[in-house]
């Protein structure tokens, strides 16, 4: 048996993410977070368990270009980005959905 999965796909570019700021604001714009987003991590958790702003019964798949930028820069706030994504993925899994993240 073969399962096929439909994704919502996400291209997140690191060469324009510099620090905590850039993160957040790559993601907003990508994922399309509504203007309340506070632009700080627990905003960036709850919008990533949210995404109900995004039309669509689909998995989520988020590919993100050149991670190793912002990871070797500022590995103090790569370090909570990626644990609040790794949240996001489990969080999915429990709700029945996949949330897959690539980082290139």
């Amino acid at each position: 048996m073969r399962l096929l999965y439909e994704f919502s796909s996400f291209f997140i570019d690191g060469n324009v993410i510099e620090d905590k700021q850039t993160f957040l604001t790559e993601f907003a714009e990508k994922l399309k977070f509504p203007r309340y987003f506070g632009i700080n991590w627990d905003a960036f958790s709850d919008c990533l368990t949210d995404l109900s702003w995004i039309d669509s019964g689909n998995d989520f798949l988020i590919v993100y270009n050149n991670s190793h930028n912002f990871r070797t820069h500022q590995p103090e706030d790569w370090h909570i980005a990626n644990a609040i994504l790794l949240e996001a993925m489990d969080y999915w899994t429990e709700q029945g959905k996949k949330m897959v993240i690539l980082l290139l």
